[in-house]
Order: C-alpha cells, then structure tokens, then sequence
C-alpha cells in the first residue's frame, strides 16, 4: 500500500485462484433459442450479470459461485461445489466474452477462460467486504471496490482514488468503469454517486427518499452517463443515460410490532442526543454522570418486551443472554433489535442491509477522552455502519451475539 492509497501491484499477491477453461458438457449448456424461457434451478441467490459483448447473451452467478449461461455466452466453468471462505458477490467478463471473473466478498478472485489473474484482496486485512469488481477495457487488469469505498486496483487498473477512510452515509454498493478505463464511479446504497479519475459526475440520488436501497450502478456505453439501480426495481438515469421502465419489486419490511423493531425503533429514536442536562437515571446508570453502553441496550430491550435485568456492564449482560439461549458467536443470521457484544462495549442492531452492512445504534460513544463524566458529557448514541463477515463491527473485534428473539 503506497501513502494510504488502496493500489496493490501486480506481482506477488497470493490472493485465491482459481483458472480454468473446461468445455462445459452439452448436456450444461444454455441453449440460445431456449435460454429466453428457461429457468435452471440455483442453490443459492443469484448476485450478480453481465453481458457478452455484444449483448446476445449473459451469465448470472450465485452467492455459492455457481454460474450460468444464456444466449450466446459460453460456460467456462464456476466456483459452484467448491468450498468458499466468503460469498461470491459479483461477476465480470472479458472483452471478448470468452471468459469471466467472480469476486468473492473477502476480496478473492477467480478468473475462467481466457480471464487472467492479476491478484487479488483474498487472504490480505479488510476494514468491510468487497461488494464488486470492474475490469479494464482491454481485460489486462481489474478493480475490486469494498463497502466502505475503498478500490483496489490490480494489472493494468489504474488507482484514481477512493472513498476509504471517508465517512458514508451509507455502504458503497457497486462500481462502475469509464469507456476508457482512465476513471470509475462508485455508488452507494443511499443512491449517491463517487466519481474518480476522468469519470464525470452527472448527478445522484444521494439525499432523496428511496423506497429501496440502490444496489448497482452502469455505465452507458459512451461514458457520459450512467443508471442505478434499487432493490425495489427503481432505476434511476444520469447524463445521457435514459430511462426506459423498471421493475417493481417492494422489499419486505419488518412489522412494526416485533420486539425487534420496537427495539431499533427506540434505539434509533436517541441518535446524536447529548446526555448534558439529561436525568441520569433514564437508563438505569448506577451513579450520577455513567451512562453506560449496557444501561442503553439493556434499556432498549426492556422496553422492547425483553425481560433483561438492568446490567451496566457489558460482561453481565453477555453472561444473562448465554444463560438465557440468547447468545450465539455467528453474525450470519443478524436480525434488527439483537446486540454485538465486544470485550467492552454493546450496541444495538438497527438495520440489516440486503448487502449484508449492518448498522448498529451504540451508546456511550464518541465522547472525549478523559474522566467518566467527561466521557458521558460529551458522548451520544451514534449511528455506525459495518460489515461483520470478518468479525469486527463499530468498537473493534466481535465476540458475539445477544438475540432479541
């Protein structure tokens, strides 16, 4: 890494490969005059497609890695049946159509046909998960974009810059490439639009309502355009980019009444407030001015339905909920309202995005660094944005789970 800057050579990254250009069996084939009408059963959903070059064809791959063929595009192999560390989360193909790459979501990258490994983020630190990959126009490199904004560029993928170590307003989603590979533009799941290098900026939906998170950004073919898409079908067109219909899909929502969302309802309900001049004993705190993260979850839970004893310390309330049946170390299953405990800190899930970002609503954060009632003059219930797959959240390292139920 070069002065802060998410770039990675080309050489000596031992990053996940896989390269292969197998025949696929006719009997796996996707034929073209049946492919438009034919359905083929998927062991796990579908995340991302992309088109042969000259769009009489595609393939879409699942989360598993499994790919499949329609059209004129040919199948040059799949990670689907092969052992994974992370869900796949994207597919890109070659130039020429003849080969493609997966990206899975701890930065691995496998190349098939006639697409070439250039390295990847597969076994190197990340701060969140890759949520997908744009090649070059020439197929001599790639880039890997993470949910936090940061790019990784490999081959002949230039580094234009990033939004890592920038603060969000929601998690990046997808990216984007120029006509000439000098530039890319990143997306967010708020709809707004981060453009780099000589990618223009033609507008977003940053700021607007959405009834459904954006999920995917495109260029048009000239590059002075792009359209995004939402979960719920929206597309949404920028530049020269025109809009031509959509799908209509409304995501399902969690009811109101659930001890989850009365949770996430409440503990949303005190983002930014200031404790300063607040009755101390709101969330239970033993003494006059500890406001203290577990009296804040513990707090949220009571209300929510729970019948969770007031715990002021975050090791108490993590020895309640294993007592309990309400612990469990895996993240894979996060529902709104349940808690992360770390080794010193609780916070409390207030939403769980299809791209698997989480966002949590801690208290007792953010406060200056002092005494204790400097801490909690100073601190509030902050809104923070994570991708848990690799075991770390808001305060660091991830020790487990306090379900809700």
């Amino acid at each position: 890494m070069i002065k802060g800057m998410r770039k990675w050579c080309r050489k000596g990254l031992p990053g996940l490969v896989v390269i292969l250009g197998a025949t696929v069996p006719a009997t796996l084939a996707m034929p073209a005059a049946t492919a438009a009408a034919s359905t083929y059963p998927s062991s796990a959903p579908i995340v991302g497609l992309a088109a042969t070059p000259d769009g009489g064809g595609y393939w879409e791959v699942a989360a598993d890695g499994g790919v499949f063929s329609f059209g004129d595009a040919g199948f040059y192999g799949s990670m689907g049946g092969h052992p994974l560390n992370a869900p796949v989360v994207g597919i890109a193909a070659t130039p020429d159509g003849r080969g493609y790459w997966e990206v899975a979501a701890d930065g691995g990258v496998f190349a098939f046909g006639d697409a070439g490994f250039y390295g990847s983020m597969g076994g190197h630190p990340l701060n969140a998960g890759v949520v997908g990959l744009a090649a070059t126009p020439d197929g001599g490199g790639y880039w890997e974009v993470a949910a936090d904004g940061g790019v990784f560029a490999f081959g002949d993928a230039g580094f234009y810059g990033s939004m890592g170590g920038h603060p969000l307003n929601a998690p990046v989603v997808g990216m984007t490439a120029t006509r000439d590979g000098h530039g890319y533009w990143l997306a967010a799941a708020d709809g707004g639009v981060f453009a780099f290098g000589d990618a223009g900026f033609y507008g977003s939906m940053g700021g607007k309502k959405l009834v459904g998170s954006v999920d995917g950004i495109t260029a048009t073919p000239s590059g002075t355009g792009y359209w995004l898409t939402a979960v719920d079908g929206g597309v949404f067109a920028f530049g020269n980019a025109t809009f031509d219909g959509r799908a209509s899909y409304t995501p399902p929502a969690p009811a109101p009444s659930t001890a989850g969302q009365r949770a996430a309802n409440l503990a949303s309900g005190w983002v930014h407030y200031n404790y300063t001049g607040v009755n101390y004993d709101y969330w239970h705190a033993p003494a006059h001015p500890q406001y203290w993260c577990s009296d804040f979850a513990t707090y949220v839970w009571q209300h929510a339905g729970i019948g969770v004893p007031t715990f002021p310390g975050v090791a108490g309330f993590e020895n309640w909920a294993q007592a309990n049946g309400r612990f469990t170390t895996s993240t894979a299953g996060l529902q709104v309202g349940d808690v992360i405990f770390y080794a010193s800190h609780v916070g409390v899930v207030v939403q769980v995005s299809a791209n698997g970002s989480v966002t949590t609503a801690d208290g007792d954060f953010a406060g200056r660094a002092g005494s204790q009632a400097t801490f909690a003059s100073t601190s509030h219930v902050e809104l923070n944005v994570f991708d848990p797959i690799y075991g770390n959240g808001a305060a660091g390292k991830i020790v487990g789970v306090g379900l809700i139920g």
